[in-house]
């Protein structure tokens, strides 16, 4: 007989998903919050930040499988290696900004420093390939088989695909807050960098959404090019790169928008489930 948590889950498979997201990142990132509020000492381990990022991740595995089983995980697994062309377009695009944002650079009269280019101010300590891989199984995979592989279809079931993209912005916005307390890109946003950094995610979601779509659902598309991004514009290798990235991905956003429509945000109907 089915329990009344499955029965919960299977009537509010979203707002579950989201719960349980945010139940097991948040976990993770507990003793960060609290060494940084100086209610503990030193933090066990910085890697805490990268093992929150599997919590969609999880979520989407357990509210899947409470919900629609087997067949449904397999489907999940196999879109994490679908995408053909998409895929290298997911890494093509990321690295474009950057080589973009660099030559604006320089042609403003910025140093890049070219050796640091992949590498992370966050886990030194880490070598290069190994911080690539960490960053695509957590922060591209952990975070994107919950966000576009679970959440954007059920959202744009209900939704166009921009409002979708918006609604699920929110989520995902949330979902970092715990970040804003302990994580050097965060912290020290203050009030207004906190705004600026929303309204790029919102955007950052809205062009999320165009790839999910126009790849067919493809996971491993947008999970590579939200690894390949935070790999590029977390690179030291200028102070104004991040910003120079920022402007190129907010244009390419706006003109996305009126290009694909705000339906579909693709030339093809848009991924739904419900």
């Amino acid at each position: 007989m089915m329990g009344a948590f499955e029965r919960s889950v299977r009537a509010r498979p979203l707002v579950w998903f989201f719960a349980l997201a945010y139940a097991v990142s948040w976990a993770f990132w507990l003793p960060a919050v609290l060494a940084s509020v100086g209610w503990i000492g030193p933090v066990p381990s910085r890697h805490l930040h990268l093992a929150g990022g599997l919590g969609p991740m999880v979520s989407a595995i357990l509210v899947t499988s409470l919900t629609e089983g087997q067949p449904a995980l397999v489907r999940l697994a196999k879109r994490c290696i679908s995408g053909g062309v998409w895929i290298i377009i997911a890494i093509l695009i990321p690295a474009g900004l950057f080589f973009a944002a660099a030559s604006i650079a320089v042609f403003s009269g910025a140093e890049i420093e070219w050796s640091n280019v992949g590498r992370s101010t966050e886990f030194p300590e880490l070598p290069r390939t190994v911080y690539w891989v960490a960053n695509i199984i957590f922060y591209g995979f952990g975070e994107e088989v919950g966000w576009r592989g679970f959440a954007l279809p059920r959202l744009q079931s209900r939704a166009s695909a921009f409002r979708a993209s918006l609604v699920l912005a929110l989520g995902w916005a949330a979902w970092h807050a715990p970040l804003f307390a302990f994580s050097t890109g965060l912290s020290n946003l203050g009030f207004v960098g906190a705004i600026g950094w929303f309204v790029s995610l919102c955007l950052g979601s809205i062009l999320l959404t165009w790839l999910f779509n126009s790849s067919g659902g493809s996971i491993a598309a947008v999970a590579l090019f939200h690894a390949a991004l935070d790999i590029f514009i977390a690179s030291p290798v200028a102070a104004e790169l991040p910003n120079a990235m920022g402007a190129l991905l907010t244009v390419g956003t706006l003109v996305v928008i009126p290009m694909f429509g705000r339906q579909n945000l693709a030339r093809q109907p848009r991924c739904a489930v419900g």
